[in-house]
């Protein structure tokens, strides 16, 4: 009798052992999980643009600023405007409307997200002749009440120099990453044609940025700048 109340004990501390051990797992996969979440995070991206149209007989250069509400579905709730610069808002917002966006993801799930696209209206200056009054005014920040993520912010901006010897007209629409540091990392052409494409891009490498900042630390981001290249109007 004493050996089966022995063995009984025995199986109770294993059983209490077991259930300890188990929930330790489970708590501490939940908590794997959740650092798991945190990092699993891809940014909002333009996926596919097309040209805007510079005001006929508009003499002014200058950025326009945009920040982009969308749904989970990618589908766009808002264009609300960050910079207003007119003449150059209202035909910049006329040509986002056609553009398409791809959501944030949060372990693999769509969100609704906030992008900003910022619309450069590049004054004719053939092989870098000096611009009057210098680069494009620097838009203010995002509202930081827009989302628990705050995209990558402009923080210095260049015209582009207009390719010389070249007629060629149009526009410029890229897909810029901005690592955790706030440098450059990645520039994909979602719209143009050469030369003016690289006339872009390489202006956009002088620019600078304040890295995105999720949860209060800065990582990798995302945003859109569109150059609109001026024909001659001499």
């Amino acid at each position: 009798m004493r050996m089966e109340r022995g063995s009984r004990g025995q199986a109770k501390a294993i059983w209490s052992f077991a259930g300890i051990a188990a929930l330790a797992a489970l708590v501490a996969g939940i908590g794997a999980r959740a650092q798991g979440e945190s990092g699993k995070f891809a940014p909002p991206d333009v996926t596919a643009a097309n040209g805007i149209a510079f005001p006929m007989d508009a003499a002014k250069a200058g950025m326009v600023s945009f920040v982009v509400r969308m749904d989970p579905g990618g589908n766009v709730q808002e264009l609300q405007v960050l910079q207003d610069t007119p003449p150059l808002t209202a035909p910049a917002r006329e040509g986002l409307k056609r553009w398409t966006f791809q959501p944030a993801k949060v372990n693999g799930n769509s969100v609704a997200s906030i992008f900003p696209v910022h619309v450069v209206f590049n004054p004719y200056n053939p092989g870098g002749t000096s611009v009057t009054g210098g680069g494009p005014r620097v838009p203010p920040a995002v509202p930081s009440n827009l989302s628990n993520w705050l995209p990558p912010q402009v923080r210095m901006a260049s015209y582009a120099f207009y390719p010389p010897n070249s007629q060629v007209q149009g526009t410029v629409v890229l897909s810029v990453s901005v690592d955790k540091w706030g440098h450059v990392s990645g520039i994909r052409v979602v719209y143009g044609v050469q030369p003016l494409v690289e006339a872009a891009t390489e202006a956009v490498k002088q620019w600078g940025f304040q890295p995105a900042m999720r949860s209060g630390e800065t990582g990798p981001g995302k945003l859109c700048i569109a150059f609109v290249f001026q024909r001659n109007l001499s």
